[in-house]
Protein backbone atom coordinates (compact mmCIF):
# COMPACT_ATOMS: atom_id res chain seq x y z
CA UNK A 1 0.00 0.00 0.00
CA UNK A 2 1.30 3.34 -1.19
CA UNK A 3 2.63 5.51 2.39
CA UNK A 4 0.94 8.30 3.06
CA UNK A 5 2.05 11.63 1.85
CA UNK A 6 1.25 15.13 2.68
CA UNK A 7 -2.27 16.46 2.48
CA UNK A 8 -3.25 17.80 -0.96
CA UNK A 9 -3.83 21.21 -0.93
CA UNK A 10 -7.21 23.12 -2.00
CA UNK A 11 -6.84 25.54 -4.46
CA UNK A 12 -9.45 27.89 -5.56
CA UNK A 13 -12.32 26.26 -6.97
CA UNK A 14 -11.40 27.42 -10.74
CA UNK A 15 -15.01 27.23 -12.85
CA UNK A 16 -14.22 24.87 -15.89
CA UNK A 17 -13.62 27.08 -19.65
CA UNK A 18 -14.37 24.29 -22.51
CA UNK A 19 -14.26 25.16 -26.05
CA UNK A 20 -18.23 25.81 -26.66
CA UNK A 21 -18.65 24.17 -30.65
CA UNK A 22 -21.89 26.10 -30.77
CA UNK A 23 -24.08 29.27 -28.93
CA UNK A 24 -25.35 26.63 -26.59
CA UNK A 25 -23.85 25.59 -23.20
CA UNK A 26 -20.48 25.11 -22.97
CA UNK A 27 -19.53 21.18 -23.36
CA UNK A 28 -17.23 18.68 -21.80
CA UNK A 29 -14.76 16.48 -23.11
CA UNK A 30 -17.35 13.54 -22.68
CA UNK A 31 -20.18 15.00 -24.14
CA UNK A 32 -18.32 16.62 -26.98
CA UNK A 33 -17.32 12.71 -27.29
CA UNK A 34 -21.05 11.47 -26.81
CA UNK A 35 -21.88 13.75 -29.58
CA UNK A 36 -19.54 12.65 -31.84
CA UNK A 37 -20.11 8.98 -31.30
CA UNK A 38 -23.75 8.85 -31.70
CA UNK A 39 -25.94 8.09 -34.57
CA UNK A 40 -28.15 11.11 -35.56
CA UNK A 41 -30.47 9.03 -37.34
CA UNK A 42 -31.02 6.17 -34.68
CA UNK A 43 -29.55 8.16 -31.37
CA UNK A 44 -27.50 4.97 -30.22
CA UNK A 45 -23.39 4.77 -30.05
CA UNK A 46 -21.84 3.68 -33.53
CA UNK A 47 -18.31 2.42 -32.00
CA UNK A 48 -17.88 -0.43 -29.69
CA UNK A 49 -19.95 0.49 -26.43
CA UNK A 50 -17.21 -1.19 -24.14
CA UNK A 51 -14.66 0.96 -25.40
CA UNK A 52 -16.52 3.76 -25.67
CA UNK A 53 -17.23 3.76 -21.94
CA UNK A 54 -14.34 3.41 -20.92
CA UNK A 55 -13.42 6.65 -23.27
CA UNK A 56 -15.92 8.18 -21.37
CA UNK A 57 -14.36 7.90 -17.81
CA UNK A 58 -10.94 8.85 -19.34
CA UNK A 59 -12.50 12.24 -20.69
CA UNK A 60 -13.27 12.92 -17.14
CA UNK A 61 -9.68 12.71 -16.11
CA UNK A 62 -8.34 14.63 -19.03
CA UNK A 63 -10.92 17.23 -18.12
CA UNK A 64 -9.31 17.37 -14.89
CA UNK A 65 -5.83 17.20 -16.19
CA UNK A 66 -6.99 20.25 -18.69
CA UNK A 67 -8.39 22.54 -15.36
CA UNK A 68 -5.36 21.64 -13.56
CA UNK A 69 -6.67 19.72 -11.29
CA UNK A 70 -4.56 16.88 -11.02
CA UNK A 71 -0.96 16.59 -13.06
CA UNK A 72 0.08 13.03 -14.48
CA UNK A 73 3.40 11.35 -15.94
CA UNK A 74 3.68 7.84 -16.91
CA UNK A 75 0.27 6.82 -16.51
CA UNK A 76 0.24 8.16 -13.20
CA UNK A 77 -1.58 11.15 -10.94
CA UNK A 78 1.49 12.98 -9.94
CA UNK A 79 -0.59 15.49 -7.68
CA UNK A 80 -4.08 16.62 -6.99
CA UNK A 81 -5.74 19.84 -6.77
CA UNK A 82 -9.43 19.92 -5.54
CA UNK A 83 -11.91 22.09 -8.23
CA UNK A 84 -15.51 22.47 -8.72
CA UNK A 85 -16.96 19.36 -10.09
CA UNK A 86 -19.50 20.42 -13.22
CA UNK A 87 -21.60 16.82 -13.21
CA UNK A 88 -21.87 14.16 -10.72
CA UNK A 89 -19.22 11.40 -11.88
CA UNK A 90 -16.88 14.45 -12.12
CA UNK A 91 -17.32 14.80 -8.28
CA UNK A 92 -17.05 11.10 -8.44
CA UNK A 93 -14.11 10.67 -9.51
CA UNK A 94 -12.80 13.76 -7.37
CA UNK A 95 -13.74 12.17 -4.51
CA UNK A 96 -12.39 9.30 -5.02
CA UNK A 97 -8.85 11.18 -5.35
CA UNK A 98 -9.59 12.91 -2.08
CA UNK A 99 -9.94 9.34 -0.19
CA UNK A 100 -6.83 8.14 -1.71
CA UNK A 101 -3.91 7.38 0.36
CA UNK A 102 -1.10 9.28 -1.84
CA UNK A 103 2.72 7.84 -2.40
CA UNK A 104 3.61 7.50 -5.35
CA UNK A 105 0.39 8.34 -6.36
CA UNK A 106 -2.73 6.07 -8.21
CA UNK A 107 -2.67 4.97 -11.02
CA UNK A 108 -4.59 6.26 -13.98
CA UNK A 109 -6.21 3.22 -15.42
CA UNK A 110 -6.74 2.10 -11.66
CA UNK A 111 -8.90 5.82 -10.95
CA UNK A 112 -10.27 4.93 -14.85
CA UNK A 113 -11.70 1.05 -13.70
CA UNK A 114 -13.36 2.86 -10.52
CA UNK A 115 -15.76 4.58 -12.66
CA UNK A 116 -19.19 2.94 -13.49
CA UNK A 117 -19.43 2.71 -16.95
CA UNK A 118 -23.24 2.32 -17.83
CA UNK A 119 -23.78 5.14 -15.10
CA UNK A 120 -21.38 7.61 -16.26
CA UNK A 121 -22.93 7.39 -19.83
CA UNK A 122 -26.50 7.29 -18.79
CA UNK A 123 -25.51 10.50 -16.49
CA UNK A 124 -23.52 12.87 -19.34
CA UNK A 125 -26.39 11.87 -21.84
CA UNK A 126 -29.21 13.05 -19.73
CA UNK A 127 -26.89 16.64 -18.98
CA UNK A 128 -26.88 16.73 -22.81
CA UNK A 129 -30.89 16.50 -22.94
CA UNK A 130 -30.53 19.03 -20.21
CA UNK A 131 -28.75 21.52 -22.30
CA UNK A 132 -30.99 21.26 -25.45
CA UNK A 133 -28.33 19.26 -27.08
CA UNK A 134 -30.03 15.68 -27.31
CA UNK A 135 -33.59 14.38 -27.11
CA UNK A 136 -34.68 11.58 -25.34
CA UNK A 137 -37.06 9.08 -27.56
CA UNK A 138 -38.45 5.69 -27.12
CA UNK A 139 -38.85 3.59 -30.11
CA UNK A 140 -39.03 -0.07 -30.70
CA UNK A 141 -37.29 -2.21 -33.16
CA UNK A 142 -39.26 -4.25 -35.37
CA UNK A 143 -42.36 -2.73 -33.15
CA UNK A 144 -41.23 -5.32 -30.54
CA UNK A 145 -38.07 -4.63 -28.49
CA UNK A 146 -38.15 -1.03 -26.53
CA UNK A 147 -35.16 1.09 -26.66
CA UNK A 148 -33.91 4.58 -26.17
CA UNK A 149 -32.81 6.61 -28.50
CA UNK A 150 -30.76 10.00 -27.74
CA UNK A 151 -31.62 11.66 -30.92
CA UNK A 152 -28.78 14.68 -31.14
CA UNK A 153 -30.88 17.94 -31.68
CA UNK A 154 -28.73 19.34 -34.86
CA UNK A 155 -28.56 16.49 -37.00
CA UNK A 156 -24.70 17.34 -38.11
CA UNK A 157 -23.07 17.86 -34.41
CA UNK A 158 -21.08 15.06 -34.58
CA UNK A 159 -20.23 15.88 -38.35
CA UNK A 160 -18.80 19.29 -37.29
CA UNK A 161 -17.10 17.91 -34.15
CA UNK A 162 -14.94 15.50 -36.02
CA UNK A 163 -14.55 18.42 -39.06
CA UNK A 164 -13.06 20.75 -36.08
CA UNK A 165 -10.70 17.17 -35.09
CA UNK A 166 -9.41 17.21 -38.08
CA UNK A 167 -9.03 20.65 -39.15
CA UNK A 168 -6.96 20.75 -35.82
CA UNK A 169 -5.04 18.02 -36.06
CA UNK A 170 -4.18 18.65 -39.81
CA UNK A 171 -3.09 22.61 -39.15
CA UNK A 172 -1.04 21.62 -36.22
CA UNK A 173 0.95 18.62 -38.11
CA UNK A 174 1.43 21.65 -40.93
CA UNK A 175 3.16 23.77 -38.46
CA UNK A 176 6.95 24.32 -38.84
CA UNK A 177 8.56 21.83 -36.19
CA UNK A 178 5.41 19.99 -35.61
CA UNK A 179 5.32 18.03 -32.47
CA UNK A 180 5.16 18.71 -28.31
CA UNK A 181 7.35 20.75 -26.48
CA UNK A 182 7.42 22.70 -29.46
CA UNK A 183 6.77 26.85 -28.49
CA UNK A 184 2.93 27.37 -29.36
CA UNK A 185 1.89 23.29 -29.35
CA UNK A 186 -0.24 23.81 -26.20
CA UNK A 187 -1.00 27.75 -27.01
CA UNK A 188 -4.77 27.39 -28.38
CA UNK A 189 -6.72 25.70 -25.13
CA UNK A 190 -9.38 25.05 -27.74
CA UNK A 191 -7.25 23.40 -29.89
CA UNK A 192 -5.79 21.38 -27.01
CA UNK A 193 -8.90 20.25 -26.47
CA UNK A 194 -9.29 18.85 -30.13
CA UNK A 195 -5.78 16.52 -29.34
CA UNK A 196 -7.46 14.99 -26.19
CA UNK A 197 -10.74 14.41 -28.31
CA UNK A 198 -8.11 12.53 -30.86
CA UNK A 199 -5.94 10.79 -27.82
CA UNK A 200 -9.02 9.42 -26.96
CA UNK A 201 -10.37 7.82 -29.88
CA UNK A 202 -7.11 6.46 -30.98
CA UNK A 203 -6.36 4.72 -26.93
CA UNK A 204 -9.85 3.52 -27.16
CA UNK A 205 -9.68 2.17 -30.57
CA UNK A 206 -12.50 4.07 -32.06
CA UNK A 207 -10.75 6.16 -34.49
CA UNK A 208 -10.96 3.68 -37.58
CA UNK A 209 -14.96 3.52 -36.98
CA UNK A 210 -15.35 7.79 -37.41
CA UNK A 211 -12.14 8.00 -39.56
CA UNK A 212 -12.69 5.08 -41.82
CA UNK A 213 -10.22 4.36 -44.42
CA UNK A 214 -7.38 5.02 -46.64
CA UNK A 215 -8.53 8.55 -47.11
CA UNK A 216 -8.29 8.89 -43.06
CA UNK A 217 -5.02 6.96 -43.07
CA UNK A 218 -2.89 9.94 -42.29
CA UNK A 219 -5.62 11.51 -39.88
CA UNK A 220 -5.32 8.52 -37.53
CA UNK A 221 -1.35 8.68 -37.21
CA UNK A 222 -1.76 12.16 -36.10
CA UNK A 223 -4.43 10.65 -33.57
CA UNK A 224 -1.52 8.30 -32.56
CA UNK A 225 1.40 10.74 -32.19
CA UNK A 226 -0.89 13.33 -30.01
CA UNK A 227 -1.87 10.02 -27.98
CA UNK A 228 1.47 9.18 -26.83
CA UNK A 229 2.21 12.52 -25.47
CA UNK A 230 -0.93 11.74 -23.51
CA UNK A 231 -0.90 10.09 -20.00
CA UNK A 232 -4.54 9.29 -20.04
CA UNK A 233 -4.96 8.15 -23.65
CA UNK A 234 -1.96 6.12 -22.60
CA UNK A 235 -3.92 4.31 -19.90
CA UNK A 236 -6.89 4.56 -21.88
CA UNK A 237 -5.16 2.50 -24.33
CA UNK A 238 -3.68 0.51 -21.78
CA UNK A 239 -7.35 -0.19 -19.95
CA UNK A 240 -9.39 -0.94 -23.31
CA UNK A 241 -6.57 -3.21 -24.33
CA UNK A 242 -6.95 -5.17 -20.73
CA UNK A 243 -10.73 -5.31 -21.72
CA UNK A 244 -10.04 -6.83 -25.02
CA UNK A 245 -7.63 -9.40 -23.73
CA UNK A 246 -10.11 -10.56 -21.20
CA UNK A 247 -13.04 -10.27 -23.60
CA UNK A 248 -14.75 -7.39 -20.99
Amino acid sequence: MDSPGPPAQPGPSDPYAPYAPSDRLPLALAEELLLLCTDPDSGTLRVSRAAFQRAVAAAVLAELLLAGAITAEDRRITAFRPVEARDEVTAEVLALLGRTVWGRGPGLDRIMRRVPRAPAVRSFRERLVASGHLTLERRRILLLVPYRAWIPVRATVGAEIAERITATLSTTKSAPGYGPGVPGWGAFPAAERDRHLAGLLWAAMLDRRLFPGRAHAELRKSFRVVAREQPVAQALRRVVGADNASGG
